[in-house]
């Protein structure tokens, strides 16, 4: 009797087990949420697809004149393969505010498309390359109100490495102008992350790109730096803040903002 129940013992549990892994093949597998390891960065377009929503404030704390700029954004998901970015109007105004012309710029939208993608959360890795095609509309590109703004399409790469707790990501592209305002051109924006526990992370952003006219009408560089901090509130909110010192060719001055970022993922 003891052998019999054994026996019948072991061919339950064998069962159980063989019903456990038949669910198991036949269970979707779950995304890999990368950007809970990998925080945005400011000025980097997110390589992962996502819904969510970004408002960017940034500050020119020694320009002339001083200004404050609120851009809002919002990133959509369709599938696990093809996405999307709406860069809803910037307002800018001179501050104090109510001191100065205020203006609203432009708007744009993009197609993103994941072309590769490995995770594997476990041992702390993640791939990721995505391609980006954006185009941007702005009603009145007058450079005396905003320079740089224009009517312009944008084709871009990002990619982003994690190596938990650090992590790199970065975006490399080409802008061709259509119409005034803007100056075509290459650029490269890159950075370098540490992620400290579950809800903090700090990195070093750095780009660089031509898309600078000199006044002897050349093509010259232009760059920044950024190093930012990041807290995670809660898995759907971030906030991030960055000191950016800006570089032109031919000065000997950077020129520093203030950044702050908030995310909302849905």
């Amino acid at each position: 009797m003891r052998v019999k129940r054994w026996i019948w013992t072991l061919a339950w549990m064998g069962g159980l087990m063989l019903e456990a892994q038949a669910q198991a093949q036949s269970w979707p597998v779950q995304p890999c949420d990368v950007d809970d390891y990998i925080t945005k960065a400011i000025g980097i377009e997110e390589p992962w697809l996502e819904n969510a929503a970004y408002l960017f404030a940034q500050a020119n704390t020694n320009g002339s004149p001083r200004s404050l700029t609120f851009s809002p954004e919002i990133e959509g998901q369709f599938s696990e393969r093809v996405g999307m970015e709406l860069d809803l109007p910037a307002y800018t105004a001179n501050t104090p505010l109510g001191s100065g012309q205020s203006a609203v710029g432009p708007v744009a939208a993009g197609l993103k498309l994941a072309a590769l993608h490995t995770c594997d959360l476990t041992e702390g890795r993640a791939s990721l390359l995505t391609a980006e095609v954006e185009g941007q509309y702005w009603a009145n590109p007058r450079p005396s109100v905003l320079p740089g703004q224009g009517n312009a399409v944008t084709a871009q790469v990002m990619w982003a490495q994690l190596w938990y707790p650090w992590f790199t990501q970065g975006e490399a592209g080409y802008t061709q102008r259509i119409g005034a305002g803007i100056t075509s051109g290459w650029f490269v924006n890159t950075s370098l992350g540490h992620a400290i526990g579950a809800a903090y992370a700090a990195q070093l952003e750095v780009e660089v790109d031509n898309q600078l006219t000199l006044d002897n009408g050349q093509r010259g560089l232009e760059g920044s730096v950024m190093p930012q901090f990041a807290y995670h509130l809660t898995q759907q909110w971030l906030l991030a803040i960055g000191e950016q010192a800006s570089f032109q060719q031919g000065t000997s001055h950077p020129q520093w903002s203030t950044w702050l970022m908030t995310e909302r993922d849905f």
